[in-house]
């Protein structure tokens, strides 16, 4: 057996270690293999470690920047998906305020109409007098006022087919009514004449709506369509009376024939203010062409101080009669056309012309 060498190692690996040795040399040649053994392993693990380290790190290198791009890309096109969405979530939310299927107008306002035969038929006594006082027959103050000015009020429903067009219906109320007086003077004799005549319809109306932006608050608006007038009605009261006391009344009633029989055409032409994104507030002008026919029925009643009393029925004629040369008229109810005999006396069916125009406003809601 011989000397025990001792040979000094790495102490990661085989620490510290006694080797049995028979002689110096092949201590010698012994402990240089392991040396040789030792350091070649060494030399491989850290060029594992060097090759690995360095394939991680290259990879770490070459992914980092794409990464980091995709992440810069990623982040702003998240940004700009989340704004994309809040706009239109607002453009919806702003839409929907302003633009609705469904809009109410409510409008009201003064209106004129011509009411030429209406007029011609009530204002019968008044020229009566007047060519009297032409004559030298007495003389008159005051007269016939024409019966023309009236207000008129309604409603539509509006549904819109798009932002600037709408199909509407609607119902509203027109009346005119107008009082007259005049006095008639001959030496002691004054006879007052007065009365207050009323002419009403309510027409259905059907149209077409535009809407046409002006500004970010500011529409112009315009409309045209028809309507049918039902409920066409004229009461009118005519009193007669003398400063003795004496005195006599006149009524007439008339009712006007089915709504389709009496068909009118309107347009009109406004601008809207928009007070809130579903309310606006607007003023328009409004033309209307409406001669309609006459009155289906018709009921006149004549009253006197003594009692007396009679009463006609049928329909209104306009009667236009000679007096001196000159012309007059007025209405007469029967219940069959009377006899013209011309050129004295001419019967004719009277025209109810509600033509005119309404300057009216309102208010038009989206529902």
């Amino acid at each position: 057996m011989g000397e025990v060498y001792r040979v000094e190692g790495n102490p990661d690996d085989i620490a510290t270690e006694w080797l049995p040795v028979i002689d110096l040399r092949r201590a010698a040649g012994y402990t240089s293999l392991s040396k040789f053994l030792w350091r070649w392993t060494v030399r491989i693990r850290e060029r594992l470690s060097s090759v690995t380290i360095a394939v991680l790190l290259t990879a770490g290198l070459v992914s980092w920047p794409t990464a980091v791009a995709a992440a810069g890309q990623s982040d702003p096109d998240t940004k700009e998906g989340i704004r994309s969405g809040r706009a239109a979530a607002l453009q919806m939310e702003r839409t929907e305020a302003k633009l609705s299927s469904l809009v109410l107008r409510l409008y009201g306002g003064f209106s004129q109409a011509e009411a030429g035969d209406v007029n011609e038929g009530l204002d019968g006594y008044y020229e009566m007098c007047k060519l009297y006082s032409a004559l030298g027959i007495g003389t008159t103050t005051g007269g016939y006022t024409p019966l023309r000015a009236g207000y008129n009020f309604g409603a539509d429903l509006v549904f819109q087919i798009t932002p600037q067009i709408g199909i509407g219906i609607g119902a509203g109320y027109i009346r005119f009514s107008q009082s007259s007086l005049m006095t008639w003077s001959r030496d002691s004799e004054d006879i007052e004449i007065s009365g207050t005549p009323t002419l009403s319809a309510v027409p259905i109306r059907l149209g077409l709506f535009l809407t046409l932006p002006l500004g970010k608050k500011l529409n112009l608006t315009v409309d045209f369509g028809a309507a049918a007038f039902a409920a066409l009605k004229l009461d009118a009261q005519l009193r007669i009376e003398h400063l003795d006391g004496e005195w006599g009344e006149r009524s007439l009633s008339a009712r006007g024939s089915a709504p389709l029989d009496n068909i009118g055409y309107h347009g009109s032409l406004g601008f809207e203010f928009m007070v809130s994104p579903k309310v606006g507030f607007f003023v328009e002008v409004l033309g209307r062409y409406a001669r309609l026919k006459n009155f289906e029925t018709a009921t006149e009643l004549d009253r006197h101080i003594d009692g007396q009393s009679e009463t006609s029925e049928g329909r209104i004629y306009l009667g236009t009669y000679k007096f001196m040369g000159k012309d007059w008229s007025q209405f007469r109810v029967a219940g069959t056309p009377p006899v013209s005999v011309p050129p004295d006396i001419v019967y004719t069916e009277p025209k109810i012309d509600l033509s005119g125009f309404s300057f009216q406003a309102g208010f038009r809601i989206r529902l």
